[in-house]
This record gives C-alpha cells, structure tokens and sequence, in this order.
C-alpha cells in the first residue's frame, strides 16, 4: 500500500509544474507504482495512503473489499504475491493514449516468474487514476473483477 502513495509522489515530484498545467505525463506514473521497492516501504502502510491513485470508480470496489471478513483481494496485484518482490527485467510500453484515457503494458520477472499487466489509466480531477489493471500473465482476470466476485470459494 505505501508502494502506491509513494508511488504518486514520486509522479507529482517528477512531473511537478507539468500537473499545474494538465495532468502530467501517464508514462511516469505507471512507471512510479512499479517501481522496485523495499523493506522501508512498509514501514507504517496504510490503505488510506492509496487513496488518490485509482479511479472513483474502483476506489469504490476497493474501499467495499477492505470492509470484507476475508477480502477477495488478498494479494498485491502489482507484482502478483505477497512477498517483497524480487522483480526483474521490468519493462513499460504504451499501448495507446489520449487526452484523457491511457493504457501500458507492464511486464516484469518476480522471483523469475513472467507476469504481465495491462493498466487502464484515466483523467479525473487533472490527474491520472488507475481505472482498472488487466492481470494477464500468469492471472487472465481484471482487477475490478477481482473485487466483486469471490474466488476463494
């Protein structure tokens, strides 16, 4: 969860007067929530630091899934465990962008296994927001769908 809001720290340090003008550049937020993170990270995380990077629309799954006795969440779908990852070989491409809708292809090692995710990015409130994130390797699930059906039955 600190992955997240330091995440966009660093996307608002790094884009800086760009977001005074517009919503800054998509490419260097994505790349901000993957980037390689430690130890240090965790140090007091809380859900409430990830407010501000999704959409209100999955915000609102995902404040509904942290009320759950057992979240259908139950693992970081960024890197796709609930290690501290070991991610390799990272790298970001543009699938397409707009004025107000993105997507990038995401793909990494983590402890050596293939993962990929497709992140769905959109303008609200002249910021980029995660709108949804495909998980598609080695998952083939959304991770809106994630949040509103119970794979652990």
């Amino acid at each position: 969860m600190t992955r997240l809001l330091l995440a966009l720290l660093a996307v608002l340090t790094l884009s800086g007067p760009a977001l005074a003008q517009g919503p800054g550049d998509p490419l260097a937020f994505v790349q901000a929530v993957f980037r390689p993170i430690t130890d240090a990270d965790f140090a007091g995380e809380t859900a409430e630091q990830d407010r501000g990077i999704y959409s209100a629309s999955l915000q609102a799954l995902l404040d509904v899934d942290a009320q759950r006795d057992m979240n259908y969440l139950d693992f970081d779908w960024v890197f796709g465990g609930q290690d501290l990852p070991d991610v390799s070989q990272l790298k970001v491409v543009q699938l397409r962008r707009t004025e107000a809708a993105a997507s990038y292809r995401v793909s990494f090692r983590n402890y050596g296994e293939v993962r990929e995710r497709i992140v769905h990015l959109v303008v609200e409130n002249d910021r980029w927001v995660i709108e949804d994130v495909e998980l598609t390797k080695p998952e083939k699930v959304r991770l809106s769908r994630i949040l509103v059906e119970n794979r652990q039955d």
